[in-house]
């Protein structure tokens, strides 16, 4: 099955592989060392811990994390999804996996118009203190 990527998604792709140092949130394995690449980036995705139709939490940073498409992203989001909420409730907490799941089960309108002038300015907050 392919996924249908928004413009949207592919401003939040390069916001959280910034974000989380181009490294697999699972294995620790890093895809670019020092700017050089060492791994292809086409196998560093993000994982939506609920999933990308919920639209609440779809640009949602606490949602989501890098992983390896092969094997981490695969593993987590098929047999060993216990190992994913492990995972997520040590990385929120038991407060912030309740209040993410709470996110997640509300409904939101799609604005892609909104989403991505916030994720633009988001991008463009992270450049400018990068270059500070």
């Amino acid at each position: 099955m392919k996924i249908h990527l928004r413009k949207t998604d592919k401003l939040f792709t390069k916001i959280i592989r910034i974000k989380q140092d181009f490294t697999c949130q699972r294995c620790g394995m890093k895809y670019v060392f020092d700017g050089v690449k060492v791994r292809s980036l086409q196998n560093l995705g993000v994982s939506h811990y609920f999933s990308r139709r919920k639209e609440n939490t779809r640009f949602d940073l606490d949602n989501c994390d890098l992983l390896c498409n092969i094997p981490c992203h695969r593993l987590w989001e098929g047999e060993d999804r216990a190992e994913y909420t492990e995972f997520m409730i040590k990385k929120l907490g038991q407060d912030g996996y309740d209040l993410l799941e709470y996110r997640a089960n509300q409904y939101k309108k799609r604005d892609d118009a909104m989403i991505e002038l916030f994720l633009k300015e988001t991008l463009k907050n992270h450049e400018e203190d990068n270059i500070c």
